[in-house]
């Protein structure tokens, strides 16, 4: 069955392409089917667009690497109605254990090998659930901040129509005719701009969409739906109401004495409503700076990521995947055409050096278990697992890694010579610390024959950019062959300049061979930098939006509590205070405020940014550089407390007394 993106490309949607005959590794096949547009499987990998029956006789392993303990298979299966995942892992843990009674001596009867069942959605995006819940508990957090924000603003402008409601309620409005209208007043500021943001959305999600979709899987499908339209209505309605109800109390009881004998030119707000509207501030400051801090850790991480020290150079390195088909090359065949394929590139116009290996740096694909010499002999099952590669002569030099002791492979390692091995620099400090690791020995998998350690090179990474390396172990290609291998070039410039010139060699030695998964390596490491790069992208815009939210917040505040304070500020002066009294007294308020909302904010920082460790690589969640964020949030309060503070102590005396 092919799908039917490929259905689209190859076939031009030609209904005649079912029962056509395409050819793959060298073998005959017969299109079947085509899945549906929708259909999307990508639990083993992005994008596949054939699938076949795969029978163990033709599978891609040989024997030497089946004896090394190499194994590949996932397993799909939908469980009956009723039938839990729990129960599922209690009746394969019982079929592994029937198994391994009735072959004892199988290599794959060891009591450590088990099969795990999970949830295939859950296994699908398990490498990016953390990121998601925190994007989304930081949308959250900027929506409370938002509706903080409303509210207090609602507030003031409550509080500013005192003497209309007043009026009103002396005319013989009731408080709950007062409450209906603030509250639809509100409501309806709610509904449009829950409208105005739907309509950003539409087009935000697809910016967003583009943003992730190295990152999320089936990142191209988000796009706004009914669901969305619906989510947004009760958000509205639900902030309308919620955010409304705090200012439609506090006014709809008024003074009606002391408020129809006032003009109007400003007094001091009651206890209850200051603390209402300081509460506000104070909890978008410490939301602010939660935000903040977290964005601030993902940034400092994401930079810690951009300069690591990888172990090789990646620039001007050009990556190349040639996957042999095993029903025409045997192991010697494999051999012989990548030991060839890089005597004919090395010489190309623009090329450095040229090698192959079995695993580009990042992504390990094999592992296997070894018992490296003076460790206790333990059975496979319980013996450390190793990253195995196998690579021809030249690979270290041609990704510029450092080689600490010993030598290089050369061509005389070859498969009928004894075995030797470069293992890197983590295994030879574990396993024999303050010992020379050249001449030692590891037996790996099920071989017979132990290899000898003939050179250690510098940790690569291995297991991805935020991670340290694991133990590995790099073997002759001669000795340990795969029919599908990345051939890696280094060349004098642009690495994009020199593949027509490359694959014109592979189609020199096998016309019908197909090259894919072209990259530099440069676009391998952006790749692998996705994820973290479209989480503190987003989790990044969304603190900047908070900071300037928060920002405002504490200048409404302020500016209003001096607006209604005017005539308390006159009268003030006019009894001896002076201008830097008076400076000083709205300053401290808007400090007051926001130390009161940094402490808060510190508290849960501590408390919440420890589930962002699983996403951190070598940054405390204690990081002094963005603890500072606190110390900038002070700052900002004094400048937006500033403002207002000057203009009152510029009032007159003489008018405000008048």
């Amino acid at each position: 069955m092919i799908s039917h993106s490929l259905w689209s490309r190859r076939f031009a949607s030609d209904p005649n392409a079912v029962g056509q005959a395409i050819t793959l590794d060298g073998r005959d096949y017969t299109v079947i089917g085509v899945t549906g547009e929708g259909f999307r499987f990508d639990f083993p990998g992005p994008r596949l667009d054939i699938f076949l029956p795969r029978v163990f006789e033709l599978n891609e392993l040989q024997a030497a690497q089946i004896q090394m303990g190499a194994g590949y298979l996932n397993y799909v299966a939908r469980l009956r109605p009723g039938v839990s995942i729990g129960r599922a892992q209690a009746e394969m843990d019982a079929l592994a254990a029937q198994y391994r009674a009735q072959r004892p001596g199988s290599p794959d009867a060891n009591s450590s090998i088990a099969v795990h069942v999970g949830n295939l959605r859950d296994e699908t995006v398990s490498g990016v659930r953390a990121a998601i819940l925190i994007l989304f508990g930081a949308v959250s957090v900027v929506l409370l901040i938002a509706c903080a924000n409303v509210a207090s603003l609602l507030l003031s402008r409550a509080l500013g129509r005192q003497k209309e409601i007043a009026v009103r309620t002396a005319l013989g409005a009731t408080r709950s005719g007062l409450i209906r209208q603030l509250l639809t007043e509100s409501l309806l500021l709610s509904l449009v701009g829950g409208a105005c943001g739907t309509l950003l959305a539409s087009w935000g999600t697809r910016a967003v969409a583009a943003l992730a979709a190295a990152s999320l899987p089936h990142a191209r499908e988000i796009h706004t739906d009914g669901y969305v339209l619906g989510f947004t209505l009760l958000v509205s309605v639900v902030c309308g109401v919620f955010f409304g109800l705090v200012p439609a109390l506090q006014v709809s009881r008024p003074d009606l004495v002391g408020t129809l004998r006032s003009e109007g030119r400003g007094s001091t707000a009651g206890p209850r409503r200051n603390a209402v509207r300081n509460l506000l501030v104070v909890s978008q400051v410490a939301l602010s700076l939660l935000l903040v801090i977290g964005a601030g850790l993902l940034i400092r991480n994401f930079l810690q990521l951009r300069n690591l020290r990888l172990g090789f150079d990646p620039g001007h390195l050009l990556t190349l995947n040639i996957a042999l088909p095993t029903a025409r090359y045997s192991r010697s065949q494999d051999v012989d055409f990548f030991a060839e394929l890089c005597r004919r590139v090395r010489p190309l116009p623009g090329v450095r050096a040229a090698a192959v290996t079995s695993s580009l740096p990042l992504n390990t694909l094999h592992q296997s278990p070894a018992l490296p010499e003076d460790y206790p002999v333990v059975p496979p099952g319980q013996r450390p697992l190793f990253n195995i590669e196998g690579v021809t002569p030249g690979y270290l030099d041609t990704i510029r890694a450092s080689l600490l002791r010993g030598r290089d492979f050369t061509d005389h390692d070859g498969a009928k010579d004894p075995p030797v091995i470069i293992v890197n620099e983590i295994l030879a400090r574990t396993y024999w610390p303050n010992q020379n690791p050249i001449g030692k020995h590891i037996l790996v998998g099920r071989q017979v024959n132990a290899a000898e350690v003939v050179g250690v090179v510098a940790d690569i990474r291995n297991r991805g950019l935020s991670a340290d390396a694991n133990p590995e172990i790099l073997f002759p290609f001669a000795q340990l062959s795969w029919p599908f291998m990345n051939l890696v070039v280094r060349t004098q410039s642009d690495p994009h300049t020199v593949v027509q010139a490359v694959r014109a060699q592979v189609a020199s030695l096998d016309r019908d061979q197909p090259v894919t998964a072209v990259q530099s390596m440069d676009e391998v490491l952006a790749d692998g930098a996705s994820q973290p790069r479209f989480t503190t992208y987003l989790l990044g815009a969304l603190a900047a939006t908070a900071f300037l939210l928060a920002l405002v917040g504490i200048y409404g505040v302020i500016a209003y509590s001096v607006a209604e304070r005017t005539q308390e500020m006159g009268i003030r002066m006019a009894l001896g205070a002076n201008r830097a009294d008076i400076l000083r007294l709205v300053l401290r308020q808007g400090l007051l405020l926001a130390l009161m909302g940094i402490g808060i904010g510190l508290a849960a920082a501590l408390a919440l940014t420890g589930y962002l460790a699983s996403l951190l690589y070598r940054v405390s969640v204690t990081d002094p550089a963005t603890s500072a964020a606190a110390l900038l949030f002070a700052a900002i309060a004094v400048l937006a407390s500033y403002i207002p503070a000057r203009r009152a102590t510029q009032v007159d005396p003489a008018v405000t007394l008048r």
